[in-house]
């Protein structure tokens, strides 16, 4: 069985879903039984799952997502480095 060190640190250093069937049994056992670092852990789980969640969805919305021509885009430059130097472009 792992301990609570191992558990957090497996957890801290990578993503759960990556790791190998048998140890990801083994850190969701430990998860759900230990009264010491369960509930800990779980959040670290669940917010490895949402940033997961989160990144596909973007990654498929970008592939959607609207288009700003290079003109429009120097522009924005121009008006944000002005801005940045204490100029107002106007």
């Amino acid at each position: 069985m792992l301990t609570c060190k191992q558990v957090s640190h497996a957890l801290s250093k990578e993503d759960y879903e990556k790791l190998s069937p048998a140890r990801k049994f083994f850190l969701k056992l430990h998860v759900k039984l230990c009264i010491f670092c369960g509930k800990f852990n779980r959040q670290v789980m669940d917010s490895q799952d949402m940033c997961r969640h989160y990144r596909h969805e973007e990654e498929e919305h970008l592939e959607d997502g609207p288009v700003l021509d290079e003109a429009k885009k120097d522009a924005l430059k121009e008006l944000l480095a002005a801005h940045s130097s204490g100029k107002q472009a106007e």
